[in-house]
């Protein structure tokens, strides 16, 4: 028994301890060890999946050798009944057989009722860690799913074998496993009057030699006589079927020091791996979350069951972080699940942080010393971009997501904590009654405890309080871990020297990665993003934007260039992010302002200068990385609205180059349409270009608002004109000075 069962102090404090720690010795903090899920109902299949999953892990040469294997009998915390004893005794030949002799410590995780032959490969295991809710309890072998056994049934032998090969305190237990197929066991415990020390032994009443065996035979809570044993936890660990106390997969992970990456399920499940690799270069926003979405179905399509996910990028979009999160965390489970490991070449601020916690592993780069000794880390955990302009109250509903999406992942969520409050102070601790475990709090909950365990000791005995480890973050600062230290608390699997990823593979014992095809869209993206060729767009889309307003009714060029601006906001924005929304609205409002400058307000001043910066200024801010934040940032931003400025000047030119010459190229005038007639009676439109040569220097009226296309009257005849750049109201007379073809130019006189 555990040094708190056999202590003499009062019932009160001995409740109180055994409520705050297992009895259970930890092994080495962060120790290799593996969840497995076992199926309900337990099938050949099913086992046959847990020796190809559990077998590698184990064996001594491999480079990840699970020294703890955890056996969770209870998948989505429901109760389990298996009624096919062959494929039960299968797995317990494989937990007795293969894994214990390979020096494994294995352990039954029951967190839920299980019964029937379920209770068969439970009991081969060394360990039995039960949960104290969700109506946790073991036994009720025969019942409602398995007939009861016959006096000859071999069952018997094969229950009782079990619990001999599994040896110690178990070996002790026949009767009680008797009881949980054989409701006329009369069970009862008492000394063994053979043992020097007086060990508690577990009986048949009905056995008069048995009976004579034990001293104080009394009868065994939970084990009513007429019925089948049905052990809840209390009475389990009563009876020393039980060792330790945890409601979840975490707390048997800290009993016996394993990573949190452990918790989780391995998506191989014993396949050969086939691993492929991806970078994320650019702040992580709702784009990135399409983008690795189509990467995660390709791997998939290409028979891949890795994915090294490269995260060299951060950003202040939590939320699409968080959404691709749980992406990542989708795609490693279903009919093709992944096995997602994130590397951290150098740092994953914000987003990038979001994203490596939504992977299966975390792996940190630690780079060799160099010449001087010094050593580079990657880091993870910087929130402090995110902080500065985030209000309160979306902090705060950002940090209970993250620290959702942590604790669903085993991570502690303390630490996440630490990420976004700087008055906190976070500790690392330990206590004799834990033996090795050692547990990450905070400091206000490392005096809480220890003041009430001091109050439930008595004066004579020493209080079994939390002593300090270390600390590791002090209060006034925000936590950033470094590979080192993230790899030390578990939130990191383990460190690589290098930065890709053959680093690791070569740690995993992995085959190189391959790279995924992302698609044809966002290779398309990809080259639409080029500098030289945004810059080529941006030219292309303000020559036929210039064009489109010179030459009124030309619509070729307006299409041009509208498709032009729309492929540089999609590719370098793909319709997501507050970055995208903020260029997209300013490149709209500058072309509002110039629509209103030509069309609206006669001559050229403040309105048109506004809106060629502004939409300069929408185009500068989307082919950015990031929103400008520090000097650096904005000197680019300057940079790039000073390359587009000069782009839009060197559009002006070729379109003053197009136009004076497209009219006299043959079948050119055929794309220019006649300007919209708003007057009541028939037009005249002088039939040729000699005709309308003729009228150079006339004087006539205007008929309608020139903007700058509209009618004018010469004598009798009703002519389509445009003026030289201004806005001519109606009635204004008005003079020929340049004629193009069929197009007619006139100004105010």
């Amino acid at each position: 028994m555990s040094t708190m069962a056999r202590s003499t102090v009062p019932l009160l404090t001995g409740v109180f301890i055994w409520l705050l720690a297992p009895s259970v010795p930890a092994l080495a903090q962060n120790a290799e060890g593996m969840f497995v899920t076992v199926p309900n109902p337990i099938t050949s299949e099913a086992v046959n999946r847990i020796k190809a999953q559990v077998s590698p892990r184990i064996d001594p040469k491999s480079l990840q050798r699970a020294r703890t294997v955890i056996f969770d009998f209870n998948p989505d915390d429901k109760p389990s009944a298996t009624a096919d004893f062959g494929a039960a005794l299968s797995l317990q030949n494989y937990i007795l057989n293969e894994v214990k002799p390979q020096g494994v410590t294995t352990v039954a995780f029951v967190h839920a009722e299980t019964t029937a032959h379920t209770v068969l490969p439970v009991l081969a295991c060394s360990e039995i860690v039960m949960s104290k809710g969700n109506g946790a309890a073991i036994g009720r072998i025969v019942g409602d799913v398995v007939p009861p056994f016959g006096p000859k049934d071999s069952k018997r032998i094969i229950y009782q074998e079990t619990l001999d090969k599994v040896g110690g305190v178990r070996a002790g237990l026949g009767a009680v496993v008797r009881k949980m197929y054989d409701k006329d066991v009369q069970l009862r415990r008492g000394e063994d009057k053979a043992s020097p020390v007086r060990q508690k032994i577990f009986i048949d009443a009905r056995e008069p030699d048995e009976l004579k065996r034990v001293a104080g035979a009394i009868a065994v809570d939970g084990a009513q006589d007429g019925q089948i044993g049905l052990f809840a936890t209390r009475y389990a660990r009563d009876i020393e079927l039980c060792k330790a106390i945890a409601e979840t997969r975490a707390e048997v992970a800290e009993i016996y020091g394993l990573p949190p990456s452990s918790l989780r399920d391995d998506p191989l499940q014993g396949q050969t791996p086939d691993v492929f690799q991806w970078t994320l270069k650019k702040d992580i926003d709702a784009s990135t979350r399409e983008s690795v979405g189509r990467i995660i179905r390709d791997v998939q399509a290409k028979g891949g069951n890795v994915l090294v996910l490269i995260i060299n990028a951060g950003g202040t979009d939590l939320v699409a972080a968080r959404a691709l999160a749980d992406d990542l965390r989708k795609a490693q489970t279903g009919e093709k699940p992944l096995k997602i490991v994130a590397l951290i070449p150098e740092t994953a601020p914000g987003a990038g942080t979001v994203v490596a916690l939504g992977c299966s592993e975390i792996v940190m780069t630690k780079t060799k010393p160099d010449a001087e000794g010094e050593v580079n880390e990657a880091e993870i955990g910087d929130f402090t971009q995110y902080l500065k302009k985030a209000r309160p109250e979306d902090a705060d509903a950002v940090l209970e997501s993250i620290r959702q999406l942590a604790t669903a992942q085993g991570y502690p969520a303390v630490l996440i904590d630490g990420m976004f409050k700087r008055d906190l102070e976070i500790l690392r601790a330990s206590r004799k009654s834990s033996g090795n475990r050692k547990v990450i709090m905070t400091r206000e909950e490392f005096d809480r405890d220890n003041e009430a365990a001091k109050k439930a000791t008595p004066a004579n005995e020493t209080p079994d309080v939390w002593v300090q480890d270390k600390v590791i973050k002090s209060p006034g600062q925000l936590l950033k871990l470094s590979a080192t230290l993230a790899a030390e608390l578990g939130l990191a699997r383990t460190t690589v020297e290098g930065s890709d990823a053959s680093a690791v593979s070569a740690v995993y014992g992995w085959p190189d990665a391959k790279s995924p095809d992302p698609g044809w869209l966002d290779r398309f993206a990809d080259f639409l993003k080029q500098p030289p060729v945004t810059v080529l767009l941006v030219v292309i889309g303000f020559t036929g934007l210039i064009l489109e307003l010179k030459l009124p009714g030309l619509t070729v060029p307006g299409i041009i260039a509208a498709l032009c601006f729309i492929l540089v906001f999609w590719a370098h924005s793909k319709f997501s992010g507050q970055t995208f929304v903020l260029a997209l609205l300013l490149f709209l409002m500058g072309l509002v302002l110039v629509g209103m400058e030509i069309f609206v307000i006669p001559g050229f001043g403040a309105a048109g200068i506004s809106g060629i910066l502004a939409m300069l200024a929408g185009l500068a801010l989307v082919t950015l990385e990031k929103v400008p934040q520090t000097g650096s940032d904005w000197g680019e931003l300057g940079m790039r609205v000073s390359q587009y400025m000069i782009a839009m000047v060197g559009a002006m030119i070729l379109s003053l180059f197009i136009a004076r010459f497209l009219p006299k190229l043959p079948g050119a005038n055929r794309l220019v349409l006649n300007a919209p007639d708003d007057v009541s009676h028939p037009t005249e439109v002088l039939p040729g270009a000699g005709e309308a040569a003729g009228l150079i220097g006339a004087i006539g009226t205007s008929n309608t608002a020139l903007r700058p296309a509209g009618v004018v009257k010469f004598g009798d005849k009703f002519v389509d004109v445009v003026s030289d750049g201004g806005y001519i109201p109606a009635g204004t007379r008005v003079q020929v000075i340049m004629v193009e073809g069929t197009r007619i130019v006139v100004k105010e006189v």
